[in-house]
């Protein structure tokens, strides 16, 4: 066998036992993104948008404890039967009281805002839970990607060394006269496409680190590992449709949000039947009369505001009704998108599962068997370099739907695990 047969077969053997092509950069600083996981947590902690809906939340709760509280009380002072001195401006006061006041809302009023200040703080967790669970799902797909785009360059990287082999072989049978021109000419053109085709990937590979950096606050060129593992895909009885829909009822953040949304716009409805409830004022004050410098009275009082303004009564329990009803058109809406969604993204899995099997199983065997075929019957004289250009261009096309059906599934995993709230 010659030497350029020898790396044609050579080339093949890496494609067939799927080794990919070494290739190592330097970083100066540790390389993050050995799994998945690693990069959840350092989203978890490092991630600006995670840290500020958590102020948000905080925020609301803090809103809370106040929600409920007295108004302030107030102090009066009264200068009363204040006498005209010579020149008839006013002069001494013969009596002083001092009053303090204090306000207290309807009955059931500071109830009400106590509970639609807690509904808006379980809005907001609600918030910040569905925001966390956005980011986690791009950490995931942009993980994906990055291994997607790993595995295209070795495999490109593989075909470009069988390629290379090709036009050695092409250009020896030329010189014996046993070839044409026109068949080293092509491999040439197909290696060249190729090389440009890692070029791109080559780029796209540095995006896709860039926008995994970002999600981790961490500089855009910072190292993150190369050749990444997929996360392996859960057993099939795990993605029952009944299953995961309970789960999700239950921890789906923006179906949490929309029950909040609604209890907080119940509770203004309550407030605001409230309305027609007088608010209580008390006060008690201490009398000086200013006789030989003895306090000698003192005076309470109770008031009463008379709610006869219906107009803007009447008015607040509209707007509050209206909210309601809208707080649960909203909520069957999110319901719906949860329903059609999560049926979707499983549906979209299989399909993608499928695709792989069928790739790993049928196509890719069958493809590096016709590309090995080839190549012997080249060497041998019996067949022409257009079947090994098309073995090799069919090799491509199949295992770029192996990769793209294994990407498509990590994305759908990371959309179940958004709809449902949590780690499968």
């Amino acid at each position: 066998m010659s030497n350029v047969a020898r790396w044609l077969c050579m080339g093949l053997v890496v494609i067939v036992t799927g080794s990919g092509a070494a290739r190592a950069e330097g970083a100066a600083a540790p390389a993050i993104g050995a799994s998945v996981e690693e990069l959840l947590d350092l989203a978890r902690m490092m991630n600006p948008e995670l840290a500020a809906t958590a102020l948000e939340a905080e925020a609301a709760s803090a809103r809370v404890e106040g929600a409920d509280a007295l108004p302030d009380p107030r102090i009066q002072v009264t200068f009363d039967d204040i006498s005209k001195n010579e020149a008839g401006l006013p002069g001494r006061s013969a009596t002083y009281k001092y009053t303090m006041q204090q306000e207290l809302p309807g009955w059931g009023k500071r109830a009400a805002k106590r509970e639609i200040a807690e509904a808006g703080s379980r809005e907001a967790v609600a918030l910040r839970e569905e925001r966390v669970a956005e980011v986690l799902m791009r950490v995931k797909t942009a993980y994906a990607d990055y291994h997607r785009v790993h595995l295209s360059m070795d495999q490109t990287a593989d075909l470009i060394q069988v390629l290379r082999a090709l036009v050695e072989l092409g250009r020896a049978r030329y010189a014996q006269g046993m070839g044409l021109q026109a068949e080293v000419t092509s491999a040439e053109a197909e290696r060249g496409a190729l090389t440009a085709e890692l070029a791109r990937l080559e780029k796209e590979r540095h995006r896709i680190r860039a926008r995994m950096n970002a999600l981790v606050n961490r500089p855009s060129d910072a190292p993150v590992v190369e050749h990444p593992h997929l996360r392996p895909m859960p057993a099939e009885t795990e993605l029952e449709y009944g299953k995961l829909l309970e789960r999700a009822m239950q921890a789906n953040p923006a179906l949490l949000s929309s029950r909040a949304k609604l209890e907080g716009a119940d509770g203004e409805t309550r407030l605001a039947a409230k309305n027609w409830v007088p608010d209580m004022g008390l006060a008690f004050g201490v009398v000086d009369r200013r006789n030989d410098g003895m306090r000698d009275g003192f005076e309470a009082m109770v008031s009463l505001n008379l709610p006869i303004q219906a107009g803007w009564r009447r008015a607040a329990e509209r707007e509050a009704a209206a909210k309601k009803r809208a707080a649960g058109e909203w909520l069957s809406v999110a319901r719906l998108h949860l329903e059609s969604g999560l049926r979707e993204a499983l549906l979209s899995l299989e399909e993608a599962r499928q695709v792989e099997k069928t790739a790993n199983e049928v196509l890719l065997p069958q493809a590096r068997i016709a590309l090995q075929s080839s190549i012997k019957g080249y060497e041998a004289g019996s067949a022409e370099s257009i079947a090994v250009l098309d073995a090799v261009q069919r090799l491509k096309k199949f295992q770029i739907e192996r990769i793209k059906a294994q990407f498509e599934q990590q994305v759908r995993l990371a959309e179940i695990e958004r709809f449902i709230g949590g780690e499968l």
